[in-house]
C-alpha cells in the first residue's frame, strides 16, 4: 500500500471512529504500521479535525485517539523498527488540535480533553498537578461577575505564540475554555428566558428551524448516537482508576504474601468453636434443603 492509499484509507477509519478502546487502539496500530507515510497520514488527522462537515463528536473521539496512538508509539518505540512516530508532530500541534475540539461555539467536550491531557502529561513528564487544581476551582473574578450582570459574551479564545511547551500551552487553553464554560453558563441562566411549557416528543428534536443553517442541525439519531459515545468515553476515562502501577525499585508485598501472614496469623479453633460453626452450617443447609419447592434430599 503506497503512501496515497494509506493516507485515503486512514482517513476514512477516522471519519467512522467510535471511542470504544478495541478502535481506537486498531487505528493507532495502522497509523504506527505506515509510520513510514507519516508524512501523509498526519495531515489527514489535523484534515479531519479542520473539517466543518465532521461533526463534533467525532472530533472529540479523534481526540481520545491522539492519545491512544501517542501511548502506542511510546510503547513501540522500543523496538528497534519504530523510532517515536507521530509524537513530535502532535505534540506541537496539540494547541490547535485542542482549540479544534473545543471551538467557542461548544465547550461540551472538555472534560474529555481534560482527561486526555492528564494522560498526556504523564507521558511527557509534565506535572500537571497545578493546572487540575486549577482546572476543579472556581475561576471568575469579581470583574467576571460584573461583566456577566451586563451581559458581555466571554472575549473569544485565540491562540497566540507564547514560546511555551505545546503541552502546557494546551493545559493554559483548557483553562480558559473552562472560565469561558462557566461564564457563559452563568449569563445564559442570568439573561435567557426559561420555557414553561411542555414539549411533545415528536416535536423536542425538531425545535429550531430547519431553514436555519447557521446552527449544527442533529436528528434524533444523531444525538442518541452521541449519548452512547458518552457513555463509552466516560466508561474508558474511569478504566486508569483500576489501574496499579507498581515501580520495579520498590518491594511490595504480594497478593500470596499477604494471604499467608493472615492465614498463619488467625490461630487454630478450639474443639468448642469447631462445634459451634459445624452445628451453624448445617443450619444453614437444613434452611437452604427446605427453600426448594421440589423436595430433592
Amino acid at each position: 500500500m503506497d503512501s496515497f492509499e494509506a493516507a485515503t484509507q486512514f482517513s476514512q477509519i477516522l471519519r467512522n471512529l467510535t471511542p470504544a478502546v478495541q478502535n481506537l487502539t486498531r487505528a493507532a496500530h495502522f497509523a504506527l504500521k505506515h509510520s513510514d507515510s507519516e508524512d501523509y497520514l498526519f495531515p489527514s488527522i489535523l484534515d479531519i479535525l479542520n473539517d466543518p462537515s465532521v461533526e463534533l463528536n467525532t472530533k472529540s473521539t479523534v481526540f481520545q485517539f491522539i492519545e491512544v496512538l501517542i501511548n502506542e508509539s511510546f510503547y513501540y518505540s522500543r523496538q528497534p523498527k519504530f523510532n517515536y512516530p507521530y509524537i513530535q508532530n502532535l505534540k506541537t500541534s496539540l494547541p490547535k488540535i485542542m482549540l479544534a475540539v473545543l471551538p467557542t461555539t461548544s465547550n461540551t467536550n472538555i472534560y474529555n480533553v481534560y482527561t486526555s491531557l492528564k494522560n498526556l502529561s504523564k507521558h511527557f513528564k509534565v506535572d500537571c498537578c497545578e493546572f487540575v487544581e486549577r482546572f476543579n476551582l472556581d475561576s471568575l473574578t469579581d470583574e467576571d461577575r460584573a461583566h456577566i450582570d451586563q451581559d458581555i459574551p466571554f472575549p473569544e479564545i485565540r491562540l497566540e505564540d507564547s514560546g511555551e511547551d505545546p503541552l502546557v500551552e494546551s493545559w493554559g487553553l483548557l483553562l480558559r475554555k473552562k472560565k469561558q464554560s462557566q461564564y457563559e453558563r452563568l449569563r445564559l441562566l442570568k439573561h435567557s428566558e426559561v420555557s414553561r411549557d411542555t414539549v411533545e416528543e415528536q416535536d423536542l428534536f425538531s425545535l429550531r428551524d430547519k431553514n436555519d443553517k447557521a446552527g449544527e442541525l442533529l436528528s434524533k439519531r444523531q444525538i442518541i448516537s452521541r449519548m452512547e459515545d458518552d457513555r463509552e468515553a466516560h466508561k474508558r476515562s474511569k478504566e486508569n482508576l483500576w489501574v496499579v502501577l507498581r515501580p520495579k525499585d520498590v518491594n511490595f508485598i504480594t497478593e500470596e504474601e499477604f494471604l499467608k501472614h493472615y492465614w498463619s496469623k488467625t490461630h487454630a479453633m478450639t474443639k468448642k468453636q469447631e462445634d459451634a460453626f459445624l452445628e451453624t452450617v448445617e443450619e444453614l443447609n437444613k434452611l437452604v434443603a427446605g427453600s426448594y419447592k421440589d423436595k430433592q434430599f
